[in-house]
């Protein structure tokens, strides 16, 4: 036995069910890809093929479905993407895991909350539409798992501490606009929203009273 050693016992690594976090750089598969498709309706894109891919194995399974977690359908001139889990199911192999969708360029003027069915959504661009109300944005703090979102180029950006309110609403974003949260960032999204909640709780302590 040797003095003045020990040693220590392998643990294994605990299994997990956690998909791993997407991005340009380590998604294998290319994004299934229906932009610049002149799609009005989402549902457009159930008869339409995708842009093909520049690599040899697009990914696709035997029935012609596809294996990537990544839907781009930005510009074109969508109004309403309601039927959008009905385009999924139909074109993916796992549907419930889609990780990025590109929405960007097109005319949504609310936030669907057909979005919220994707739970392991992490990326989401909604740049270049026409939503309005910045309130609209709240919808998307259901999703834990969101990280990166993109709504410049809306009406809503013209709101008054737009980037804050909107990291006030969905705290663990760690990219908005392509541009990442920095610590001060996050101080004053806190601050901000300390600020705009103090009314409304004074309010509601008087009505109480």
């Amino acid at each position: 036995m040797m003095s003045g050693s020990s040693v220590v016992p392998h643990t294994p690594k605990k299994k997990t069910d956690a998909l791993p976090s997407i991005d340009a750089t380590n998604e294998i598969q290319d994004p299934l890809d229906y932009s610049f498709c002149r799609l009005n309706k989402v549902e457009d894109a159930l008869d339409e093929e995708p842009r093909s891919s520049p690599r040899k194995n697009q990914g696709l399974t035997e029935d012609g479905k596809s294996t990537s977690r990544c839907l781009r359908l930005n510009n074109n001139s969508l109004q309403s993407i309601e039927r959008l889990g009905e385009v999924i199911n139909a074109k993916f192999e796992n549907p419930k895991n889609i990780a990025w969708i590109d929405l960007s360029f097109n005319e949504l003027t609310t936030v669907d909350p057909v979005l919220l069915e994707f739970t392991e959504l992490q990326i989401l661009y909604l740049h270049g539409n026409q939503i309005a109300d910045i309130k609209e944005v709240a919808k998307l703090s259901a999703l834990k798992k969101l990280r990166k979102l993109t709504t410049h180029g809306n009406p809503l950006e013209k709101a008054k501490g737009y980037k804050f309110q909107i990291l006030a609403m969905i705290p663990q974003l760690q990219a908005i606009d392509f541009s990442r949260v920095t610590k001060c960032d996050r101080k004053t999204a806190e601050v901000w929203n300390n600020l705009n909640s103090a009314p409304k709780k004074k309010k509601e302590k008087i009505e109480d009273d």
